[in-house]
């Protein structure tokens, strides 16, 4: 078929492509407008286990630094499972609704503000109303919540926790809460020397205004690609539906079914 016989199938069906692609429109703007909407933070950490200390009177080499730097990969494997349990978002939990935590979250955040405003332009900075707010929000979480809201991952020595909440101020609080359980081994489930004595963990990313996204852009994008995939579905639909015709339209249809030469056509009035 020439890319004209292609325009004509398109467009002699083209109020079913017209209808299909409206119909994912709709229901794509729908869903833009009506998902709950999400923000998404994420908070960097390294081991900081530490090597044994030579001795000073040591005078031959071992491998004690290598085997403990080695094992610091085995650690942030096994912390990627741990952080994702149950007994860590109790312990999370419980760093979330210690009090005062609420305000220094918002007072991080205000600091934030500080350090990233530009010359001559004041921050925009919240009080108390913003505190309590949050204080409030963290009281509905469940031990769920938190669970859920938490995805880890890691690159050799580093692990890194990304938190999803419905409120960007949650996110950060969750973040932050999770550091303090990381890095100030308030971990209390885990027994051991190393866990309960000191951290395991040393931060190397804050959680805040840099780095929480909105899943409006992530919405959006999503909702584009179901309108393509609707415009992709209608294409197909319209060239199965003209596949499945026997219908005889043109000259070229009639040698092909009757096998036979056209001697004339009667044009269309």
């Amino acid at each position: 078929m020439e890319l004209r016989q292609y325009w004509n199938v398109i467009w002699k069906r083209r109020w079913l492509v017209l209808g299909i692609v409206l119909v994912a429109s709709a229901v794509s703007a729908i869903m833009v407008f009506t998902a709950p909407r999400s923000y998404e933070t994420e908070v960097k950490f390294m081991t900081r286990h530490e090597p044994t200390p030579d001795s000073a009177e040591q005078q031959y080499f071992t491998f004690d630094t290598y085997y403990n730097w080695f094992a610091s990969e085995f650690l942030v494997d096994d912390y990627t499972q741990i952080t994702t349990s149950d007994a860590f978002a109790g312990s999370t939990l419980e760093t979330l609704r210690e009090t005062g935590f609420a305000q220094q979250v918002i007072a991080d955040l205000n600091k934030q503000a500080e350090e990233g405003a530009k010359l001559g332009e004041p921050p925009t900075l919240r009080g108390k109303e913003a505190a309590d707010k949050l204080e409030t929000n963290i009281s509905k979480l469940r031990l769920l919540d938190v669970k859920k809201a938490i995805r880890s991952d890691r690159t050799h020595r580093n692990l890194r926790l990304t938190i999803t909440a419905n409120d960007p101020d949650v996110a950060k609080g969750i973040a932050d809460a999770v550091s303090i359980v990381l890095a100030d081994a308030k971990m209390k489930p885990i027994r051991g020397d190393m866990v309960d004595d000191q951290g395991v963990f040393a931060q190397i990313g804050r959680a805040g205004i840099d780095n929480t996204q909105s899943s409006r852009s992530k919405e959006i994008t999503n909702a584009v690609i179901r309108v393509i995939m609707g415009l992709v579905l209608a294409l197909a639909l319209v060239f199965l539906l003209e596949y499945l015709d026997n219908s005889v339209r043109d000259e070229r249809d009639a040698r092909r079914i009757l096998e036979m030469p056209v001697l004339g056509t009667i044009p269309k009035a």
